[in-house]
């Protein structure tokens, strides 16, 4: 018997990748094809996230599954 993947990904978004990057960047909105440009959006996206929460939340506050929603939808 043939052994086979338990769930076939080949065809979601998350096993898909952009044309000309070798297998090395995912399909995404900015069209992105090098690895080294991606890490620095994803760098400066990050960064921008961060300095945005931080204007929200400070060290005391008790995270809620409300703040993670709301945080999706922010960032």
């Amino acid at each position: 018997m043939k052994k086979t993947p338990r769930y076939d990904t080949s065809s979601l978004p998350e096993a898909q990748f952009e044309l000309g990057s070798r297998g090395s960047v995912l399909k995404n909105r900015l069209g992105i094809k090098r690895k080294k440009e991606m890490d620095e959006a994803e760098s400066v996206a990050l960064a921008a996230a961060i300095d945005k929460l931080l204007g929200i939340y400070d060290a005391n506050h008790r995270f809620t599954a409300e703040d993670i929603k709301t945080m999706h939808k922010m960032v």
